[in-house]
């Protein structure tokens, strides 16, 4: 600092200032011949060497102040600066710092009781149960909760919101809530995913943009669970009243002829008896399997978050069922990989799958047979594969096979006790876990079922 040129010209310039006025009285002192030349000289150095002095005694107090504020701005007021206390010098700065300590005082008072108001709203914002984002002026968006991240399957929410949204009318309500057109408004429209998604979106203008460039408040209410359930009652009443009523005319025929003409024939008495008995086993049967498919199409929607692996769920499938394939004298054969292989999913549906699958597998399946369950990766996929050698399934069929209660072989498929909702429950189940469902087949040499499921990163 002292040799930059900018503090020299200052220096020359305070010196020239506090001289001037002497050296004026010396010449005019020299011009009335009261003075000789030698003491005009004498005089402007006398003047010269105090300015000099001065100036650098306030240099370095300025230094100080300056260095202490600095000090000040970063350090607590009870922590010392490491250099000591400023020594009495010609600047009063002791009043400065006694002031300057306690406006900072104040002040981190006052900023700690913003940020823990700032913190109390963050938390209450990503406490929200609904997804909420706040956006900036042309739809950026600025805030998000943790519900929108997670609505949308992301970390942080970032950028325009048609990088999210794109729906038609949902765009133009923002803009006209921009233009302070409708500023609290309605808006109900479908997501389109691997799962369709209902939802309502609530728009709400801020009247103006704030300091931090906010706009617009806009919270998505999801409707999908509400819309499945009225979905699922009107899907109920429709498939319970048709697939009852075959099992229920046989229970009312059975009841009517041992009532009437069967009442003394106690042969007859013990044929309509398990007849009853095998009509209301598939009723309950269809029932349960109704209730199951309407819960699942519920929460088809919700991706599960657990973490399973897939030998676990393959070996209790097989322990369940080997019981069942002895009796067909047929055989379950596992064929698993060395590592784990771990999915994303839930264990009592993803056992639910692979139940349905390899039960079908034994019933359609030749005597004698062996069932084939294999396991491999591909990528960042899982694929389980059931592989039955059965008559196989015509092309026709296929594309068919997963829709509720089709069937390629109706008496068959009755007699061996099936409800037509196996491989519909399979499929909503793959699809909640965002998996697919691949079915290929060969008439006569079987069919083979594979299931493909993300796998999980530990």
């Amino acid at each position: 600092m002292y040799n930059s040129n900018g503090y020299l010209w200052k220096m020359l310039l305070f010196i020239l200032v506090a001289a001037l006025p002497v050296a004026i009285v010396a010449f005019w002192l020299l011009s009335h011949d009261l003075i000789i030349i030698d003491y005009v000289f004498l005089l402007i150095v006398a003047a010269i060497l105090p300015a000099f002095l001065l100036y650098t005694k306030l240099v370095r107090e300025m230094q100080a102040v300056a260095f202490r504020m600095e000090r000040a701005a970063v350090m607590s007021p009870l922590e010392g600066d490491g250099r000591g206390s400023l020594r009495s010098g010609l600047l009063p700065v002791d009043n400065l710092f006694l002031a300057m300590q306690q406006y900072r005082r104040v002040l981190q008072h006052m900023l700690k009781e913003a940020q823990a108001r700032q913190d109390e709203a963050s938390l209450l914002f990503d406490m929200l149960p609904d997804p909420v984002m706040v956006l900036g002026s042309k739809r950026r968006i600025r805030r998000s909760n943790d519900a929108a991240n997670q609505f949308f399957n992301v970390d942080q929410m970032e950028g325009e919101v048609t990088a999210f949204l794109r729906h038609p009318a949902l765009l133009k309500a923002i803009d006209a809530a921009y233009e302070g057109k409708d500023p609290e408004k309605r808006i109900e429209f479908t997501i389109s995913d691997v799962i369709p998604r209902y939802v309502a979106a609530y728009i709400v203008n801020l009247k103006g943009e704030s300091s931090e460039g906010l706009r617009l408040i806009v919270t998505l209410h999801d409707l999908t669970a509400s819309r499945r359930m009225q979905q699922m009652r009107v899907d109920f009443v429709a498939n319970a009243s048709h697939e009852l009523r075959t099992p229920l005319a046989i229970l009312i025929g059975a009841l009517e002829t041992l009532i009437g003409p069967a009442r003394d024939d106690l042969a007859a008495h013990q044929r309509f008896f398990t007849m009853m008995q095998a009509q209301s086993l598939r009723m309950s049967q269809l029932i349960d399997d109704l209730l199951s498919l309407s819960q699942i199409e519920i929460n088809e929607h919700s991706r599960p978050s657990g973490r399973v692996e897939m030998a676990k769920v393959l070996q209790g499938v097989s322990s369940l069922i080997r019981a069942k394939s002895a009796d067909l004298g047929k055989t379950i054969s596992l064929k698993l990989p060395e590592e784990p292989v771990c999915v994303t999913g839930d264990f009592d549906q993803l056992t639910q799958v692979f139940t349905n699958l390899v039960d079908n597998a034994l019933k359609y399946s030749r005597e004698d047979s062996e069932i084939i369950v294999e396991v491999t990766t591909a990528g960042k996929e899982a694929h389980v594969a059931v592989i039955d050698q059965g008559e196989g399934i015509a092309e026709e069929h296929i594309s068919r096979l997963t829709e509720r209660f089709y069937r390629v072989d109706s008496d068959r498929s009755r007699k061996l006790g099936g409800t037509g909702l196996g491989l519909a429950i399979v499929k909503h189940i793959v699809s909640r876990h965002r998996g697919h469902l691949e079915i290929t087949s060969v008439v006569g040499k079987g069919s083979k079922f594979s299931v493909k499921l993300p796998i999980s990163v530990s």
